[in-house]
């Protein structure tokens, strides 16, 4: 016998002479509890815990009545003429003055105290373990013969439900009529649910007394107590001022509050105790929020107090104990049930739980009444908006869009009590859920390609709005974002169908992008115009060119498309007409010349830096050059008759072009502000003075007008100059026509290898220069090409390649691959981590434009915690944890991230599970087809990883999944070099760590298998790298007076815009195979050598659940073994806190 409170064993019984105890029960006033065995009833007396009495019987005597006996002397009270069958029978129940016996094919109730019969009702024959399960309401009766279970209405005697299980052995019946427990041959015991079972009858006695109010507030003075209909308990107890700290999820300062409140109080505040563990479990610190949760339970039980104590158990991963602390807790509180199941549900979906959480909230919702729960609909749509952002995060568009549009179908304008206590206990937040979930659906189809629908969403939540009385600002931000992000996107898009002579296409982009109501719609009807003209249509062309002159009565190009479709459709009258109103525009125009300027001068120059021209030019004074030119004059008289956009825009590119230095800084480098002030050509004699000097020289001599250096053309006495020259500054080398490498140190005499051994090859921001340039001549300190070459682009040069490949360790194919951004992270670190810079923070910074990077400031002085924010970025940007992967010194940023960027000169394959041959794999999967290979475990370890997110950061704390081994404890041994660790697992065998820290002094130890995308099969990754598109060779030089193409220009800007979007990529879809193959698939993988990494508690001194990474000198090599169960990996996969 258990104590169903303290879980604690009260009472064992043991008799060798009596081996098969054949039944148990309590009397009516639960004083006593009887043991039915073969000769004798064993009495026991429940407060002495001591024998009553025992009755010597036959129990075997006679089959054809029942007998009652008295249990205080034996006697024999009572014989009822009955057929009882089988001999294995618990076929009898009690009910108060009433016993009800399963007979041979007859369910019969008697009067007990007259021996009577007072009703029965035909029942299935069964001769093996028949039972009766009787809740204490008697509305309806259950009993099992041999594999079935009937329910039975004790009023009507219709038959209201059925079960089928196998062997049935003994049934029970909860007592808040919740639960049918089933035990059978198998050892277990079963729970069901009858309200899935009986639900007309469950019905009746499910109390579900939720009160809907617009508006909730809990102050101390005035507590208010919705779990409970008649409001005898609280459900959060706290003052105002820790309300509104933990509303506004300052949790910190709630829990002191709280904690202040304890130490203010002569009682044990058990409300307060219950509050604080629900705040602990938001803080995921486990252990405090236990510990306080049994406190409140102790001091005076109540829902909340359960409710945190079920929820700190899931949160540490028990969740069996979670379920039985929610168990009780419904048992004691049967008004409560459908809150309590719906928080257990919660609780599972934040431990990870995602598809079992969500199918115990289907359950919910399918078994109650929606009015009466239909803040768990809400509930149930916030999971899958969360399981979208899951997938948005993976790059997984497609399932991201259908959770949304699940989510979306679901969500209701439903607010009130309920929801605000689910929010203070999982941080979920249902303000706007509507828009919310709108919003991420939108990102969703931009992301995924489908930018029409994305549009039609964006109109559809705009709408939803507007309706609302106070939007919320971040709201409002996001739909201008949004709005400015597609009208350019879609603008794009219509430029390149136009080039690709889809017409069709065109208009349909151009059209949407109307829809968006853009500040200055003329150029987009301009060019949706022309687009009408390549299909002929005329009317749609009419009507394009009359908007445009409606917006601008005085400009001149809305009167050139009327006159060409009136022209075309006969009207040749108006067509004449237009064309001299059209004349007569560009005649008065007050400043004709400001139209070939913003045409294609200022969107020439966006985004540009100063240049040299002789002296330094910034961006508008570049403008006016240009129009001090012929070629300006003549354009502007050229537009009298007709706009020649193409030609304006090539002459604009054809100025513009400019030339970039590549050098190795020295001392007395001239500065802008030297420079300003002064021509390039009349500086003082110098070694960096002449190099600048020669510098320009070459570039005009070359053809080019304009020339840059980073020395002088950046203002770095300004911070905002300064941070947008060090984002744009691939940018710059991208786009610039030739960069021109200047090797100090190397003569004209060198002979090759000179290159690869020059201190230029060494420096951290050449590297970025190197690889974003399209076209380079290598000059040696006398100006001079490098080995004589003559080619126009020396990276075409077959030495020159040779020479770059040996001294990055890098082939020339994967240094024409490499682009800006998140993509082939590990290749560009290992590149990187042999650069060398003056300042520590440049090894981050000389990065930022090959990431492209733009949200990380520049704070010189801040050290090697430059390195950890780029890295930090890095890793939630791509969502692949291979900057994890390095072994040395952690960095003061995040313990996971390194102090250096040296140790990324290792390969991170040699911590990666390396990739197995498909032939290989597929042999091994075959293989795994035997009966002892658990499929449904595997099965759920996949849906398991599938639905972890990729590692990310929130400030400097790391979101890390794993699957994490506990370690015992180990045995260390010194060595000269530090101090090696060897310990034998149950999962990995004999592991040996190498470390300078003292191991003995952490507890617990993990190591960990971060390589979750490993595992699985995702198509975009591979060995730790990103697979790309294949890239085109870099261009060759232009230097003659041949001009750049329209194409060139257009395709190179629009690579740029495109690269600006980091945070939509192109969309990555899994590899496509059933669920099945994908479980078996990583099963063989999990017995691939790995990389581990070593995690401990980290210290804060609050019972904390951060961890910290321990770093290892060398590799931790291991292997998961053959002999461990898949169901225990299943059990150690976690999300770990690292600090």
């Amino acid at each position: 016998m258990w104590d169903a409170k303290t879980y604690e064993q009260v009472l064992r019984y043991k008799d060798s002479d009596t081996p098969n105890i054949l039944g148990v029960d309590f009397s009516p006033d639960s004083t006593r509890l009887v043991l039915g065995t073969w000769l004798k009833a064993i009495v026991w007396d429940i407060a002495t815990r001591k024998q009553a009495h025992t009755l010597h019987h036959y129990g075997h005597a006679s089959h054809d009545s029942v007998h009652v006996w008295d249990s205080n002397n034996g006697g024999l009270l009572l014989e009822i003429p009955v057929t009882v069958m089988p001999e294995f029978n618990q076929g009898l129940r009690w009910f108060n003055t009433h016993l009800f016996i399963l007979s041979k094919s007859m369910l019969k109730k008697f009067d007990a105290s007259t021996g009577s019969a007072v009703a029965q009702w035909p029942v299935s024959e069964s001769y093996s373990f028949s039972c009766i399960a009787l809740p204490k309401n008697v509305e309806f009766i259950a009993y099992s013969t041999n594999s079935t279970i009937t329910f039975w209405d004790t009023s009507t005697h219709t038959q209201l439900g059925l079960v089928q299980y196998p062997e049935v052995n003994s049934i029970a019946i909860s007592p808040a009529v919740r639960f049918l427990a089933i035990g059978g041959d198998n050892g277990k015991i079963s729970i069901k649910s009858v309200s899935r079972i009986i639900v007309s009858i469950v019905s009746r006695w499910i109390i579900v007394n939720f009160f809907f109010w617009s508006s909730f507030h809990l102050t101390f003075n005035s507590i208010v107590s919705w779990l409970h209909p008649t409001f005898q308990e609280p459900a959060i107890e706290v003052d105002d001022a820790a309300l509104d700290s933990w509303k506004n999820d300052q949790l910190e300062g709630a829990e002191a509050l709280l904690t202040a409140a304890i130490a203010a109080s002569q009682n044990l505040p058990h409300h307060v105790f219950a509050c604080r563990a629900l705040l602990w479990a938001r803080l995921r610190k486990w252990g405090a929020a236990l510990t306080d949760a049994e406190m409140a339970i102790n001091v005076n039980p109540s829902v909340i107090g359960y409710i945190a104590k079920s929820v700190a158990y899931v949160g540490n991963g028990e969740k069996d104990k979670g379920y039985l602390v929610c168990d009780i807790a419904c048992e004691r509180y049967p008004s409560h049930v459908e809150f309590l199941l719906l928080i257990m549900a919660i609780a599972l979906f934040m431990a990870g739980e995602h598809r079992d959480a969500i199918s115990r909230v289907d359950d919910l919702i399918a078994t109650v009444p929606f009015n009466s729960i239909c803040y768990a609909v809400q509930a149930r749509a916030y999971m899958h908006l969360l399981l979208g952002n899951s997938h948005m995060e993976r790059r997984n568009y497609e399932d991201a869009i259908q959770l949304f549009q699940r989510a979306r179908a679901q969500v209701r304008h439903y607010g009130g009590a309920p929801l605000l206590v689910i929010s203070l206990i999982s941080g979920w937040s249902f303000d706007n859920l509507d828009i919310l979930i709108l919003q991420r659906l939108c990102e969703a189809l931009y992301a995924a390609g489908r930018t029409k629908d994305a549009i039609q969403c964006f109109h559809e939540m705009k709408s939803e709005l507007i309706g609302k009385t106070n939007p919320r600002s971040e709201h409002l931000e996001w739909v201008q974002d949004f709005r400015l992000r597609s009208l350019k996107k879609l603008e794009h898009l219509g430029d390149t169908a136009v080039d690709a002579q889809r017409h069709d296409e065109a208009i349909l982009h151009y059209s949407i992008a109307l829809s968006l109501s853009p500040s200055s719609p003329q150029s987009i009807l301009i060019k949706r115009s022309k687009a009408c003209v390549a299909t002929g249509s005329w009317k749609e062309v009419l009507d394009c060119a009359n908007q445009v002159i409606k917006l601008d009565v005085s400009s001149p190009w809305g009167y050139e498309l009327k006159h060409a479709a009136l022209h075309k459709v006969g009207d040749y009258g108006n067509a004449v007409n237009t064309f001299e109103t059209m004349l007569s525009k560009m005649e008065n125009s007050p400043d004709p010349d400001s139209m070939v300027t913003s045409i294609s001068v200022h969107p020439a120059l966006e985004q540009q830096s100063a240049k040299l021209f002789n002296e330094l030019f910034v961006t508008h004074h570049q403008a006016s050059g240009f129009e001090s030119l012929p070629i300006f004059n003549e354009l502007v008289s050229s537009m009298t008759t007709r706009i020649d956009y193409v030609r304006i825009k090539r002459e604009v590119q054809q100025y513009f072009r400019y030339v970039m230095l590549s050098h190795k800084w020295e001392e007395n480098e001239p500065l802008f502000q030297q420079v300003v002030h002064i021509a390039v050509y009349g500086l003082k004699k110098s070694p960096t003075h002449d190099k600048l000097q020669t510098f320009c020289k070459m570039v005009r001599d070359a053809g080019f007008n304009w020339a840059w250096s980073d020395t002088c053309c950046v203002d770095k006495s300004d911070h905002f100059v300064l941070q947008e020259a060090l984002v744009a500054m691939f940018k710059w080398y991208q786009g610039s026509v030739l960069t021109i490498v200047y090797l100090r140190g190397v003569r004209s005499s060198s002979q090759r290898g000179a290159l690869a051994g020059s201190i230029w090859n060494t420096r951290a921001w050449t590297l970025q220069e190197y690889i974003a340039a399209k076209v380079i001549r290598f000059y040696t300190e006398d100006w001079t090409p490098y080995l004589g070459l003559e080619l126009p682009n020396h990276k075409e040069s077959l030495e020159v390649i040779s020479e770059m490949e040996r001294a990055t360790g890098v082939s020339a194919q994967q240094l024409i691959a490499l682009r800006p951004g998140l993509s082939r992270v590990r290749t560009k670190l290992r590149l990187a981590s042999t650069r060398q810079t003056t300042l520590v923070e440049d090894s981050a910074y000389s990065l930022l434009g090959i990431f492209s990077v733009t949200g990380i400031p520049a704070i010189y002085g801040e050290g090697e915690g430059s390195l950890g924010r780029l890295l930090a970025h890095v890793l939630t940007g791509s969502g692949y944890g291979c900057v994890l992967a390095w072994t040395g010194e952690s960095g003061s940023f995040n313990s996971c991230l390194p102090a250096h960027i040296t140790v990324f000169n290792k390969s991170a394959t040699s911590h990666l599970p390396l990739p197995i041959p498909d032939a290989e794999l597929e042999n091994i999967v075959a293989a795994s087809y035997p009966p002892s290979f658990d499929l449904d475990v595997a099965l759920r370890l996949y849906d398991r990883l599938n639905e972890l997110s990729p590692p990310w950061f929130a400030a400097s704390r790391l979101k890390l999944p794993c699957i994490a081994i506990q370690l015992p404890p180990l045995t260390p041994y010194r060595t000269r070099s530090g101090r090696v660790y060897r310990v034998e697992t149950a999962p990995f065998g004999m592991v040996e760590i190498k470390t300078r820290q003292d191991l003995s002094r952490m507890k617990p130890l993990y190591l960990i298998h971060p390589w979750v995308e490993s595992l699985l099969d995702r198509e975009h990754m591979h060995s730790g790298t990103f697979i790309e598109d294949d890239v085109s060779p870099p261009p060759s030089l232009n230097t003659d007076d041949e001009v750049i193409s329209d194409e060139d220009i257009d395709d190179d800007a629009s690579s740029i815009a495109e690269l600006e979007l980091p945070s939509h990529p192109t969309p990555v879809h899994t590899v496509p195979m059933d669920r099945e193959t994908r479980a078996r698939r990583l099963v063989a993988r999990l017995g691939q050598p790995f990389g581990a990494l070593l995690v401990t508690l980290a210290s804060t001194g609050r019972r904390a659940v951060d961890y910290r990474r321990v770093a290892a000198d060398s590799l931790i090599s291991v292997r998961f073994q053959e002999s461990v169960s898949l169901a225990d990996i299943l059990d150690n996969v976690r999300t770990f806190d690292v600090l």
